[in-house]
């Protein structure tokens, strides 16, 4: 896993700025005139910016959002303010509980989105053509960020709502604040050294457990602590068979699920409890998630 991307780009940046100003200085000698002049490289524009196939000439001045991930990113980048309406399972922070609701990605509600009459409407679930087609007709740009399964793409996300906002030149160092608490937990988290082996079980019922595999967030942030030993898909109850040769040192346990149930399967491994719907609906929150994780672990 690559941790601290954000920090590199930025590093680089700054690098380059760096060199920059030194590259345009004049080259004054003690004992003549100045002789020489180099040229700046051209200043980046902060617009245009183009993002998921969409081109943003300037900063939206309001936006709605349908998922809630999303308007947690958003509100993490300093940009309640453009916040004109959001989905109804938006409820943090709670100062978007008294904004206008829009339905959902699979129901929107496309008269209440025309009333809020944003100039962007994002989401994380695509909307049906025809729907997305009838916002658009109404001067509304809309724009589908697909749901992160990686850290990395968690951080892009970010990257990408913040220079849409706050333009390419000061969107990334938005960015960064934004996520520095997480960027810190996960390094710590890293810095422990742990190489545990693990599960995660996200669900139980009379089918048995729900594990969640390799490929989805949860497991990509958690492996920092170690090796996710689950190789199933995702979405599937892991068979008695399964569970009985799986021999994890810890198990990451959702809310809700039955203790003794895990217990049953797994007698001799660490049960760790996790807010698993943090993996479902991404934002900075996740920091509590890893630094709880990594206090038990460490």
């Amino acid at each position: 896993m690559k941790l601290r991307i954000l920090a590199a780009a930025l590093a680089a940046a700054v690098l380059l700025s760096g060199c920059a100003n030194e590259i345009g200085e004049t080259v004054v000698s003690r004992e003549t005139e100045p002789t020489e002049i180099y040229d700046l490289p051209p200043e980046q524009p902060a617009y245009p910016v183009s993002v998921g196939g969409e081109t943003f000439d300037s900063a939206p001045a309001s936006v709605a959002s349908l998922s809630p991930s999303l308007t947690e990113i958003l509100c993490e980048l300093g940009a309640s303010d453009r916040l004109s309406a959001v989905g109804d399972y938006c409820d943090w922070p709670s100062e978007t509980e008294a904004l206008p609701k829009l339905g959902s990605p699979a129901k929107p509600d496309l008269e209440a989105i025309k009333a809020a009459a944003p100039e962007l409407l994002i989401t994380q679930s695509p909307l049906a053509s025809t729907e997305e087609l009838t916002l658009e007709q109404a001067g509304i740009k809309v724009l589908t960020l697909d749901a992160p399964s990686t850290y990395a793409e968690l951080c892009e996300d970010y990257i990408q709502l913040a220079e849409i906002l706050f333009g390419a030149v000061d969107g990334q160092n938005i960015a960064f604040s934004a996520l520095s608490g997480l960027d810190s937990a996960m390094n710590a988290a890293l810095g422990l050294g742990a190489s545990k082996s693990f599960v995660i079980v996200e669900a139980e019922s009379g089918d048995g457990l729900m594990l969640s595999p390799g490929g989805t967030l949860c497991s990509d942030m958690l492996s920092v602590f170690g090796e996710n030993l689950f190789g199933g898909e995702k979405g599937y109850y892991a068979s008695p068979e399964v569970l009985y040769i799986l021999a994890p040192d810890i198990i990451f346990m959702a809310d809700g699920v039955d203790r003794d149930e895990v217990r049953e399967h797994f007698p001799t491994a660490e049960i760790i409890k996790i807010d698993f719907e943090r993996f479902e609906r991404p934002s900075g929150r996740l920091a509590e998630v890893i630094n709880g994780c990594a206090a038990e672990i460490g």
